[in-house]
């Protein structure tokens, strides 16, 4: 099949979060495939063309595009070969995209013309397809900056088309992301005044809502856990206000988890570690803690778990469960290797218990992949308390490097993290997100800790999980079909 992917990031020169190495694996995986899979971003501001191979195409000249009352100049680039497996275009829009970031400018503030960015990328990633006379089975938007293009593919091009049937597939990654505005914005969009008032596709409470008019639009709907999709229409906490709307889409709506690469996710030969190792020999597993405990200064009591944290400091993540619990768990003997930035109130709570625990508490507010992957390799166990989690890969990561993970249950840690207390076991799971249940299943991970014989076969149980994209891989190719399928019926 011909994949035309759109989104706003893709790792490792878009990233801001998960989406980033999401979208970057499943190209990947569909095109060890066998199928033909273009990617379709912004070209921003800080990306250097020099480092980054980025080269324009000569075959199509500079354009311009209407974002509502204003004429944007863009032209198209390449990164990399034209013979990749994964084709990546970028579309470069000075006046749109110059600046620096993603989403938001140098002092973390939104881009004022961020629905602007979103109508210029979702018109450019279609009419891309049309200049390359490419013919598209499937246009897959990630996440509601790439709604749109859902959105011109059903009003603009529904009439004329596209090459090929052009399915669609909106794929959810984070729900709390839905990237709403004023009803004015309509304009912007260049679409009809009556979608933004009831019932038209971008309604939401008097304004409109990206991500709520791309779950309408499409043909297929995902999202990237099988049980984040069950909470999301089910449960007003999870839904975000869309619950009724996936509810609505029920059939259509799929919960598909996101995989692993284990091609650079690997113990036995991660280049960021002190020693290899894998389930067979966990001796390398012990040269990393060492090393781990002595790169951070840190000297956890004898009996005592080292615990890892690497993730955004936000409320989502748990962190308002662990605070109340570190000075506590550091003065029993306790040791955690904390890596990370997000809210600077909660930053600042965790330098300030670190400072109090020096020898306990070590806490890097940072982005640092490398030592990402020594905390994951060296620490015994991986502390992610989400309070919603979609998906999840960090547990997936902890797993694989031997690092038992304590979870609550939710989403996608629902859907790979199985209890202790099963046969089957390869973590600690806890019910309610409250520094008490989190308590609880430390405390139950400290004495399985104490037991060598026992935590080394609950380390193997977790290192054999396979969460390869493989098997994600095929899912959306059902979907595909299936979205593919409808549209060519639609056309007929």
């Amino acid at each position: 099949m011909n994949v035309l992917m759109v989104s706003a990031e893709m790792a490792p020169f878009a990233k801001v979060g998960g989406l980033a190495d999401v979208v970057t694996a499943l190209a990947s995986a569909l095109a060890a495939r066998k199928h033909d899979v273009r990617v379709v971003l912004p070209l921003y501001g800080h990306l250097d063309h020099a480092r980054e191979k980025i080269r324009p195409i000569a075959k199509l000249p500079p354009l311009a595009l209407r974002v509502g009352a204003r004429m944007h100049d863009i032209r198209f680039y390449l990164r990399g070969s034209a013979r990749a497996a994964v084709k990546v275009y970028l579309v470069e829009c000075p006046t749109l995209f110059g600046q620096d970031g993603v989403y938001t400018d140098r002092n973390g503030d939104p881009f004022e013309d961020n629905l602007a960015r979103a109508a210029l990328h979702g018109q450019a990633g279609l009419l891309l397809a049309r200049l390359l006379n490419w013919p598209v089975d499937v246009v897959h938007a990630h996440d509601a900056e790439a709604a749109p293009a859902l959105l011109y593919r059903r009003h603009w091009y529904a009439g004329r088309g596209l090459p090929g049937p052009a399915g669609t597939v909106m794929t959810i990654h984070n729900l709390a992301h839905q990237e709403i505005h004023p009803t004015e914005g309509v304009a912007t969009l260049g679409l009809p005044r009556s979608m933004a008032t009831y019932p038209g596709l971008l309604e939401f409470h008097g304004k409109i809502n990206l991500l709520k008019a791309g779950i309408l639009a499409a043909d297929r709907v995902s999202t990237v856990s099988p049980t984040y999709a069950t909470e999301t229409m089910s449960d007003p906490e999870f839904g975000c206000g869309l619950e009724g709307v996936l509810a609505g889409r029920r059939e259509a709506y799929s919960g598909i988890l996101n995989g692993t690469d284990y091609g650079i996710w690997d113990p036995r030969r991660d280049p960021a570690l002190p020693a290899p190792f894998g389930a067979d020999d966990l001796s390398g597993k012990a040269v990393c803690r060492r090393e781990l405990l002595g790169e951070l200064g840190l000297s956890p009591a004898d009996g005592k778990p080292l615990a890892g944290f690497v993730g955004r400091l936000v409320t989502q993540k748990g962190v308002d469960l662990v605070l109340p619990l570190l000075g506590r768990l550091a003065d029993d003997g306790f040791a955690f290797a904390i890596l990370g930035t997000g809210d600077k109130v909660l930053e600042a709570a965790v330098k300030k218990v670190a400072d109090r625990h020096p020898r306990s508490v070590a806490f890097v507010g940072a982005f640092d992949d490398k030592l990402a992957h020594r905390i994951y390799a060296g620490s015994d166990l991986f502390l992610m308390p989400s309070v919603f989690e979609p998906c999840g890969l960090s547990q997936m990561y902890s797993l694989r490097y031997g690092t038992v993970p304590v979870v609550r249950r939710t989403g996608g840690l629902a859907d790979t993290v199985i209890d202790a207390s099963r046969r089957n076991g390869n973590g600690l799971v806890f019910e309610d997100a409250t520094p008490e249940d989190l308590l609880g299943a430390l405390r139950r991970a400290e004495k399985l800790w104490a037991d060598p014989v026992g935590w080394a076969e609950l380390q193997a149980r977790g290192m054999k999980c396979d969460f390869s994209w493989s098997q994600s891989a095929a899912r959306y190719e059902k979907i595909y079909r299936q979205a593919a399928r409808q549209a060519t019926q639609g056309l007929k």
